[in-house]
Formats: C-alpha cells, sequence, structure tokens
C-alpha cells in the first residue's frame, strides 16, 4: 500500500535529496581504472523535520511508525524542485499534458511533446513518469542538458540522468514537470529529542523503491 499523502505533511527545514548507483573501482597495472555498477541507480534521501510542538508531531510520528513496516512505501518529491526553473510556479505549463514523444537507442536521451510553444526545460530540472504495471513505478529523472520547444510544442533531445529503463512508450508515457515523485521506502526514522514543549532534530531517511 502506498501513502501517497504522508509527504506533504511534513514540515522540512533540511533535504540532501542525490542520486545513489553502487559501484566498484578496480586499478589495473598499466594505471588504467575499471569502473562498474553493482546494481540500480536509485534516489536517496535525508529530510529533517522541522522543530515543532509535541502534539504536532504526534500524528506525523503515528504514520512513520507505519511506513516502518515491511511493504510499507510512499510518494515523495524533492522539495527544492518543485518545479521547472524557467516556470516558477507552473504557470506557463498550465493544462498542457506533455508525453515522451521519442526516446533515444541510448536510453539517456528523450523528445518531449505537448508542451506550450517556447516552454523551456533547464539543466537540473526534475521530470518523471509512470511507466510498467503490476506494478507502476515511478521514474524521477534531473536533466543533464536541456531544451526549448518549438511552435509545434515538440523539444530537441534532451539528455537525462539516470538512464531510462525499459517501459517507456512513446507517444503515451505522460511527463510530470511539477513535483514529480518517487515511490519510497523508510529506511531509518530518528524520532528527535523533546523539551518541555518542543521535538527537534527528527530525522527520516529513505531511499527510491521500484516495486
Amino acid at each position: 500500500m502506498t501513502d501517497t499523502t504522508f509527504f506533504d505533511t511534513l514540515k522540512i527545514s533540511a533535504v540532501r535529496w542525490w542520486l545513489n548507483e553502487p559501484f566498484e573501482i578496480n586499478r589495473l597495472g598499466d594505471g588504467s581504472i575499471l569502473k562498474s555498477s553493482l546494481g540500480a541507480a536509485l534516489w536517496q534521501v535525508e529530510a529533517t523535520i522541522a522543530r515543532a510542538h509535541h502534539r504536532d508531531l504526534a500524528d506525523v510520528e503515528a504514520r512513520v511508525a507505519k511506513l516502518q513496516r515491511p511493504g510499507q512505501t510512499f510518494l515523495a518529491h524533492d522539495p527544492r524542485h518543485e518545479y521547472p526553473r524557467a516556470d516558477p510556479g507552473g504557470v506557463i505549463l498550465g493544462a498542457a499534458t506533455p508525453v515522451i514523444h521519442t526516446l533515444a537507442e541510448n536510453n539517456r536521451e528523450i523528445r518531449l511533446s505537448g508542451l506550450p510553444e517556447g516552454y523551456v526545460i533547464s539543466d537540473g530540472d526534475l521530470i518523471g513518469w509512470q511507466y510498467g504495471s503490476a506494478p507502476v513505478r515511478h521514474a524521477l529523472h534531473r536533466v543533464v542538458a536541456g531544451a526549448t520547444a518549438s511552435g509545434a510544442g515538440l523539444t530537441p533531445l534532451i539528455e537525462v540522468a539516470p538512464f531510462v529503463r525499459p517501459g517507456v512508450i512513446p507517444g503515451t508515457t505522460a511527463v510530470q514537470l511539477i513535483r514529480p515523485p518517487i515511490r519510497a521506502v523508510l529506511e531509518s526514522a530518528d524520532y528527535g529529542s523533546g523539551t518541555a514543549l518542543f521535538t527537534q532534530g527528527a530525522r527520516l531517511r529513505f531511499i527510491q523503491t521500484l516495486r
């Protein structure tokens, strides 16, 4: 069961959000360096909860306790990058419904369609989409090299990281530019320390899951 509202109830004072890809490095006798992946590149997060009155955190603590059970997941988005950089608030995007028009053979470049004329996708923007079934997976990608939509709402190729996983259907897969989420599992929870009235220092650590 995926909790779709938990993350929006959190008052976060600080956050670390990064792409974690396990790898190993081997050094050869001739000085060459070989780097190989040991697993999927997944988003990992550490969030610090803002200082608050005990009673105002009671419901959060209850939901955290539930999320610590095996099999529990929740949706989360990066609060530092909720909108495209060139479109604060998502006003320009409006009701447009962009989709992935093209997926390049290298699986790291995509072309978007259905955007407003001249819409700008900037380097560093976050974009996401859903793909697959049983379960439906949530992809989140950071734009490495952005682009500007043509008069027909079509962009040139946009490079993203990590690589695009199988399951995207060009022409059908809808793209989310505002608060694109990951599905996450809670790795650990520090409930912080309390004074007579307030709790402070509460922290959550969680990681993207593709299941």
